[in-house]
């Protein structure tokens, strides 16, 4: 039997600037938390006596990298080192090589094995004598249009068995990205590879079971969106069959809870209600709750500006008195009573086709162009994300309803 870890999208030096509003302790704990995660990895690859383990990309969140993230992660591939066990990696968008990165890079230990922006195989013998063959790349720069995968080789003849490390975005029938060495899973199948390890994907998911394919997802989550458990696969594999277990290693979790307003009376209910809902969790890690709050119009405007006082998130934290768990952000949505809930319900596909065109970027640009032009750059998230945009939408469709 083989048996092997395979991670990704550690992004180990992740700022996590922002957080210093909700907790000075809690954002030093968030910036540490993707380094505890990989100690824990680490710690199970020693203690279930893998093979090997496996790196699908994006190590670090960016290209230029500190002394101290980077010590610290070669800390923990010394020690497994120690333990006899080798690391193979690539480079992910996030982390892509440049000739100022390999300058500024701090040496690996001789158990760690990379990758170059060329598709190169490695082979080498487990300690029981069976002939692993793993193919990757590293990326070289923050797109990869091109298909990589159609450089990698065929299964090699003369081994125990191929892996396939690739970190990229899979094409399906609804959705098409072509920025992240794009694939589908029929080209990954026609390598008949016995194992693809992924990256890119920070949400755990099994894209097919025969050949096994795999996103290990991140071992951290990064933002609100990223909500629930978040590790490393373990995988036990022989040529007649295989098991993948997800093991969760993430000290910190983000989760998200909904209230409807329309059944509270008083700021207490909202408290206890709350507490309850939490208590129903039984959280065991540290935890960064995303509160949606749903209302309408007319709802008691007295709690409404409650949830929209500045304090509000720090001080509904202290009232719930959890030791572990923080509300990070506040959601008001209002459920729509007025004209616009009319417009949805009698035209709905001219309704989400508006919406959508809002979302695309150069419209949101064009339609919001007076109004940033009246704020100071300081004050702008210049990206104007996907995410950044819808909420900007979400909050401004409240601010209408509320009028």
């Amino acid at each position: 039997m083989i048996r092997f870890i395979h991670a990704a999208d550690l992004h180990l030096d992740t700022p996590f600037s922002g957080l210093e509003q909700t907790s000075n302790e809690l954002a030093e704990k968030l910036r540490e938390a993707p380094f505890v995660s990989f100690t824990k990895i680490v710690d199970l690859a020693i203690e279930k006596a893998v093979d090997f383990v496996l790196l699908s990309g994006d190590l670090y969140n960016t290209k230029q990298v500190n002394i101290k993230a980077q010590s610290l992660f070669i800390e923990q591939l010394k020690r497994l080192e120690k333990a006899e066990i080798p690391v193979f990696l690539i480079r992910g968008n996030h982390d892509f090589l440049t000739e100022e990165t390999q300058t500024l890079t701090l040496p690996f230990p001789e158990n760690v094995i990379t990758y170059g922006p060329e598709i190169k195989t490695e082979i080498f013998e487990t300690k029981s004598k069976e002939r692993i063959a793993i193919t990757g790349f590293s990326y070289d720069r923050q797109w990869i249009t091109k298909r990589k995968i159609k450089e990698y080789p065929n299964r090699h003849a003369n081994v125990n068995m191929q892996i396939g490390l690739l970190h990229g975005a899979i094409e399906t029938s609804q959705t098409r990205e072509t920025n992240y060495a794009p694939f589908n899973l029929n080209e990954l199948r026609e390598k008949n590879y016995d194992y693809w390890a992924l990256g890119h994907v920070h949400q755990y998911q099994q894209v097919s079971k025969q050949p096994p394919v795999y996103y290990s997802g991140n071992i951290q989550g990064l933002h609100r969106n990223e909500t629930g458990e978040k590790g490393c696969l373990l995988v036990d594999w022989t040529p007649r069959e295989h098991t993948v277990q997800f093991l969760s290693t993430a000290p910190v979790i983000w989760g998200s809870l909904t209230l409807n307003l329309s059944t509270i009376k008083h700021l207490s209910d909202f408290i206890q209600t709350l507490k309850e809902m939490i208590a129903e969790k039984e959280y065991k890690q540290d935890v960064l709750v995303h509160l949606v709050v749903k209302t309408k119009p007319d709802d008691d405007e007295d709690l409404i500006r409650v949830f929209q006082e500045k304090e509000f998130k720090e001080q509904l934290t202290q009232q719930l008195g959890f030791s572990n768990v923080w509300i990070a952000s506040a959601e008001l949505q209002v459920e729509e009573t007025t004209n616009h809930q009319s417009l949805q319900q009698t035209y709905p596909e001219e309704w989400e086709a508006s919406l959508r065109k809002i979302d695309q970027y150069g419209a949101f640009n064009e339609l919001t162009e007076n109004i940033f032009e009246q704020i100071p750059l300081k004050y702008l998230n210049k990206t104007h994300s996907k995410e950044y945009r819808l909420e900007m939408i979400q909050k401004a469709l409240a601010k209408l309803h509320l009028k």
